[in-house]
């Protein structure tokens, strides 16, 4: 989840500059003005809180807060985390009225605390098939899902940028060492160095720092060139070297995206990679979402 001043730029930025497709159309509520955007294999949530209060006075802001996985099944994987010596806190549904005035559960999250700070959030998040509040069509499991939000990046081709997909999130620790043991629990990997296969398609790499938060988003392309021109020629582009361009930090108000060429095995980008296989465990979505703690 993106904490920020202002969704609905940035969600103009990603569905309408950018063409990705909308999973969520920004809404407005007495709490905050949110929206998600669909990556194909992950969902890039938008949050403007009317009262920030919850986070350090002294984290960056805007920010990327918040991490949730979406589990295949929520009670396994919690079994799963104890067992690996994760400690999570217990889990809490989130209900509301439907049409008839019956309570309905929308999803169910439960934080991962060993991973977890106030300025960055790891949590599991579960949602309900028939969940009241969600605009996707009822009915849908988590993998039902996955596929839908695939198809959706598939049919508009990536957008303009012709994107594949989230790659990588970076991440400043403070206890570098702390941070490494934790991930590496829930990655179920003891491989040595700070890159994490924590899903078949996306890598968090950690860097010792001064505070603990994510740094930024990499996103995967199919023609890295063909995205840069792109971006250039509407004043969107940031950093550019060789291998990587980045968004303009004036237009994501500081946040880091940066975009590199999706490669296969042979070298080239996948064209059918949306295309991606997803993630090798249960837990294994990477949806934002808000924690709601």
């Amino acid at each position: 989840m993106i904490r920020t001043a202002d969704a609905a730029s940035l969600h103009e930025l990603f569905s309408n500059h950018l063409g990705l497709p909308v999973t969520w159309p920004l809404a407005r509520a007495t709490f905050a003005t949110f929206g998600w955007i669909g990556l194909g294999n992950t969902n890039l949530e938008i949050w403007a809180a009317t009262d920030n209060s919850d986070l350090p006075a002294d984290c960056p802001f805007p920010l990327i807060h918040q991490i949730a996985l979406a589990p295949a099944e929520l009670q396994e994987t919690l079994a799963r985390f104890s067992a690996m010596g994760l400690s999570c806190k217990a889990p809490r549904a989130y209900a509301s009225k439907d049409d008839r005035g019956e309570m309905r559960t929308n999803f169910t999250n439960s934080v991962v605390q060993d991973l977890s700070k106030e300025s960055c959030c790891v949590f599991v998040c579960e949602w309900d098939s028939d969940a009241f509040i969600v605009p996707w069509r009822k009915g849908l499991g988590t993998l039902e899902r996955r596929k839908q939000e695939r198809d959706a990046l598939a049919a508009c081709g990536g957008g303009a940028l012709g994107l594949v997909g989230l790659k990588e999130i970076a991440m400043s620790c403070t206890d570098l060492v702390g941070a490494l043991d934790g991930w590496q629990k829930l990655a179920e990997s003891r491989a040595g160095g700070s890159v994490l296969a924590i899903a078949d398609d996306v890598e968090l790499r950690l860097s010792a720092g001064t505070q603990n938060f994510f740094q930024s988003l990499t996103f995967a392309v199919r023609d890295l060139a063909e995205a840069r021109r792109f971006l250039d020629s509407r004043g969107l582009l940031d950093g550019d070297v060789a291998d990587e361009v980045v968004l303009s930090l004036h237009v994501t108000g500081g946040l880091r995206f940066r975009l590199v060429e999706a490669v296969t095995e042979h070298g080239h980008a996948d064209v059918s990679a949306q295309g991606f296989t997803g993630y090798s465990w249960p837990a294994a979505d990477a949806t934002q979402t808000r924690s709601e703690e």
